[in-house]
């Protein structure tokens, strides 16, 4: 593979063309760790609102009808459904693993055998989290680098 990379302060915003014979699975997970730098979402902690970059997010989940981002160390409440960002977040890195979470695979650290039929996802900052059975196939398509549409 051949990268070039052209620095020039003149352009008023950041552009990314990929040339190549065929667009296969690794470079479709290329993509979509790409397009999450052009996400931001909207997080809140006591009535202060934070821009927070897509890329920083290692889960959302909804409790009680509250939907919340959690980073590695904070977490923010969010205004927008799990539904809603679902399918904002459906050409990204981002796949839902139960009816009230929705991970980022890029900070997926392993998946190991749970009881049940279902899996534990380990991220990358220790998070355990319950991926229900529904929702394992949409994971290794996701991992696999497979459309989820």
């Amino acid at each position: 593979m051949k990268l070039t990379i052209q620095q020039d302060p003149a352009l008023a915003e950041t552009e990314v063309i990929l040339r190549c014979p065929i667009l296969d699975a690794r470079l479709e997970s290329l993509i979509s760790h790409i397009r999450q730098y052009s996400f931001v979402l909207v997080g809140y902690q006591e009535q202060r609102e934070f821009h927070l970059p897509l890329e920083s997010i290692y889960y959302m989940d909804s409790t009680d009808g509250k939907t919340f981002l959690y980073q590695k160390a904070q977490v923010y409440q969010c205004r927008e459904t799990l539904t809603a960002l679902e399918e904002k977040l459906c050409q990204t890195t981002f796949v839902r693993i139960s009816k009230n979470c929705i991970i980022n695979t890029a900070f997926l650290q392993h998946v190991e055998p749970h009881f049940n039929h279902r899996l534990k996802a380990v991220l990358k900052n220790g998070e355990q989290l319950i991926i229900t059975r529904n929702y394992i196939d949409t994971l290794r398509r996701k991992l696999r680098g497979g459309s989820l549409s």
